[in-house]
């Protein structure tokens, strides 16, 4: 009787994958077409950017306002997906943070969001658009417990399941990676354990979102057509030597935010009201106007993906990677939102880019390898990593993409972007 309902399970997990993918795939292609329309404005207003100060108080006002929890929906969905093995195991109530997502965060970090690309702050958009996903698949859930309780059935404990959908559905959305999705969902709050138990509501959710949000014309990332490295010994080793790099650099580089961050929280105590958030912004103002008089472009303003076009298809400045990582720390700093999926692959396109300049390798192949491979080690994601290399950015030479992924990881540790993660073998 027991193998029976277990294998009736199907049922609703492919009804809640449905439910989720579905919601989720109307909100996310509404996020990401006005996210996309915020940077163009960015563009077309040319010095717009130079109110990023004032934005920068008005998004701290916002979350002030109606709470700074807002920013934590992925760390709370994270403590949640931990807590459902030990409910299961101790027969507990409901985890701490039970309750504490709810559609508000989501609302929030949309018109956070908006506002950030809008001004040309260094953010991407992938984090909060997560948070959009799991803020809806929150209330799904609850909407379920409504129902349960009305029809006198046994709570499912479905909460853990919710919030993967909600993950995977988002995240497949956005990128147009449905497998990618997927496994994001299954694996973003515990990089070290794949929970396949959740494989079917997710798989559902990811590609459910994928056919709707595509239906839609939702905007996606551009990746221009590159040229593949052979695979051969030589580039299996110049492959390792630069993974290793990369996952070096992007450890320092999140080490250096969350070190920066909270040493800016406790020493920065400044008499006038918003300063805190005003001098970061500001320094960000400063640097894209002397970008813009130097150069005549804003390649590092927001999303900053015609700076991993060009990282990709041509060459770009030695100093971009440092400068992006610059602006991605004092947009942090400032209070912006957004997400730093994006931001990672500009920093390992235009880092790979600079990598192939000195040694007068293919800067294309080596911008391709080096997103993903900076990407899977900032997330501690690297099969994500790799999926989205072989869905997003067309490649069909896995081995060497693979390495890489791998290998920065490994050089990466525990350092990530995602607060919570639990990482069990490092």
């Amino acid at each position: 009787m027991k193998n029976t309902k277990n294998a009736l399970l199907w049922i609703p997990n492919t009804l809640r994958g449905l439910a989720t993918g579905i919601s989720v795939g109307l909100f996310i292609t509404v996020f990401a077409n006005t996210i996309f329309f915020a940077g163009q404005m960015n563009q077309k207003l040319k010095y717009i950017f130079l109110f990023l100060p004032l934005a920068a108080v008005a998004t701290s006002f916002m979350y002030k306002k109606l709470g700074e929890n807002c920013k934590k929906t992925t760390a709370y969905a994270i403590d949640e997906i931990h807590s459902q093995e030990e409910r299961k195991e101790k027969n507990l109530a409901s985890a701490q943070n039970n309750g504490a997502i709810n559609a508000k965060m989501g609302l929030v970090g949309f018109v956070a969001s908006s506002l950030s690309h809008l001004f040309g702050a260094s953010v991407g958009k992938e984090g909060v658009g997560v948070q959009i996903g799991i803020s809806i698949s929150a209330l799904i859930d609850k909407l379920e417990d409504k129902i349960s309780k009305c029809l006198k059935i046994k709570d499912s404990d479905s909460t853990a399941y919710y919030l993967m959908c909600g993950a995977s559905a988002a995240f497949g959305a956005l990128f147009g990676s449905p497998i990618t999705g997927v496994l994001f969902g299954l694996q973003f709050a515990s990089p070290d354990i794949l929970r396949l138990d959740a494989i079917l509501p997710c798989t559902f959710a990811s590609f459910s979102a994928f056919i709707v949000s595509s239906s839609l014309k939702i905007h996606i990332l551009q990746i221009p057509d590159y040229l593949e490295l052979p695979f051969n010994i030589n580039n299996i080793v110049l492959v390792i030597i630069f993974s290793l790099l990369a996952g070096f650099f992007v450890r320092f580089f999140c080490i250096a935010i969350e070190k920066c961050k909270a040493l800016y929280a406790n020493k920065a105590k400044p008499r006038i009201p918003y300063l805190v958030v005003i001098l970061p912004s500001g320094f960000s103002a400063l640097i894209i106007l002397l970008n813009l008089k130097l150069n005549g472009n804003l390649l590092f303003n927001g999303l900053s993906t015609s700076l991993l076009y060009q990282a990709i298809s041509s060459n770009v400045p030695f100093y971009s990677f440092l400068l992006k990582a610059i602006l991605v720390l004092l947009s942090t700093l400032a209070g912006f939102v957004g997400g730093e999926v994006v931001p990672l692959l500009v920093l390992g396109a235009t880092f790979g880019n600079t990598f192939a300049t000195i040694f007068s390798l293919d800067s294309g192949a080596f911008a391709v390898l080096g997103a993903l491979a900076m990407l899977s080690g900032g997330t501690n994601l690297p099969l994500v990593c790799f999926m989205l290399g072989i869905e997003l950015f067309g490649y069909s030479e896995p081995l060497l993409l693979f390495i890489a992924c791998a290998m920065s990881y490994t050089s990466s540790g525990k350092a990530g972007i995602y607060d919570h993660q639990s990482t069990l073998f490092r």
